[in-house]
């Protein structure tokens, strides 16, 4: 959940402020998270690389809804894929080490015995993909519907700025033809 303010930015004021507030939540984890700077940085690349997906999926689509399924699809695609190769280079350059720790949790967790280093990454890269796609939608979702909810509650300005998202709709809704 604390990736949701990421994507709140993202949908209240574009793709910059996005950016750089997953700067400036990066930079707050290396100061008080966990296993830094390797931790943080993991973080920063997934939060970064599910942006990248978000912000294509609206260039691809500009309109509101399409938009956001389709950014939201890429952004949860492309996390996945460079988490995986991110994953894959602690798990067996930097780290070997953590490989074993994962096969003690996992087997743990499935009540099975992995012996064998290929079935333990395979097994923490398929739990890693899962996980990040899980974490794609539960980050997006919030912050999608505080939006939908400041729209229809008529405020599509933050003080002098319209809203981005909002500012997407209309002008999504100005291209579309009106049905009769």
């Amino acid at each position: 959940m604390a990736e949701v303010p990421v994507f709140l930015a993202f949908l209240l004021l574009g793709p910059e402020a996005s950016i750089f507030s997953s700067i400036i939540y990066w930079l707050i984890l290396l100061l008080v998270g966990s296993f830094t700077p390797l931790g943080p940085t993991m973080k920063f690349v997934a939060v970064l690389s599910t942006l990248i997906g978000l912000w294509a999926g609206f260039r691809l689509r500009p309109s509101g809804g399409m938009g956001l399924a389709l950014g939201g699809a890429l952004g949860c695609m492309i996390r996945i894929a460079v988490m995986s190769v991110f994953n894959y280079f602690v798990l067996v350059y930097m780290f070997p080490g953590f490989l074993e720790l994962a096969a003690a949790s996992i087997s743990t967790f499935l009540g099975l015995r992995i012996s064998d280093n290929l079935v333990a990454l395979t097994m923490s890269m398929t739990f890693t993909a899962i996980f990040n796609a899980l974490h794609t939608p539960l980050s997006i979702i919030p912050a999608y519907l505080v939006v939908k909810s400041l729209i229809r509650a008529g405020g599509s300005r933050v003080g002098a700025y319209e809203l981005w998202y909002a500012r997407l709709a209309k002008a999504a809704s100005r291209r579309s033809p009106q049905r009769s």
